[in-house]
């Protein structure tokens, strides 16, 4: 029997740290982010959590998604206060990647159209027309700013979300392209 990886101990998660350093969350930001999506935590993000919630952890529920021991927080997050982490320290490893996401293609991560997704979007438009020399179709792009410039309005309403997926490949050569510039 193998050793089930932690979010954090895959390949790409250190990457993606590296790219997101290069974005902020502006200080209006409606933290979306912790009202749309549920969110995952292991056995080690579960126990930080305990601590950070002074034992309260009754909205951590077990999940049955996966094999190994994981747990679930349903949206809005209850550490989630006038619209700011109370727990930004020690939050769980999958809100570490946010505005990234996991997708059920193993080969890439969804990005969503939060503003920092928006940014990070049009740095990426930026690199595929120069690096790789494959322009991003202007369907995908016209869908993922409508989407950005109505986030708030489609969660809201429970509407679908546009996000794009962004191959796992792809992140080491964008990165060394954003600390380029």
């Amino acid at each position: 029997m193998y050793e089930v990886l932690r979010l954090r101990d895959l390949p790409f998660f250190q990457t993606v740290q590296e790219i997101l350093s290069f974005y902020t969350c502006p200080p209006t930001c409606p933290a979306i982010c912790c009202k749309v999506t549920d969110i995952d935590v292991d056995e080690k993000d579960r126990k930080i959590l305990k601590k950070a919630a002074k034992g309260n952890t009754t909205m951590i529920k077990p999940s049955t998604e996966y094999e190994s021991r994981h747990y679930k927080i349903n949206p809005p997050c209850p550490f989630l206060e006038h619209d700011k982490c109370s727990v930004y320290h020690r939050r769980p490893t999958i809100c570490r990647l946010f505005p990234f996401n996991i997708c059920h293609n193993p080969e890439a991560l969804i990005l969503y159209p939060c503003d920092v997704g928006a940014s990070l979007f049009d740095d990426f438009i930026d690199y595929s027309n120069c690096v790789l020399r494959q322009p991003i179709s202007e369907k995908m792009i016209s869908d993922f700013r409508q989407s950005h410039s109505s986030f708030t309005l489609e969660t809201d309403r429970d509407l679908p979300i546009a996000m794009i997926g962004i191959e796992i490949s792809d992140l080491v050569p964008f990165k060394k392209y954003l600390e380029s510039k």
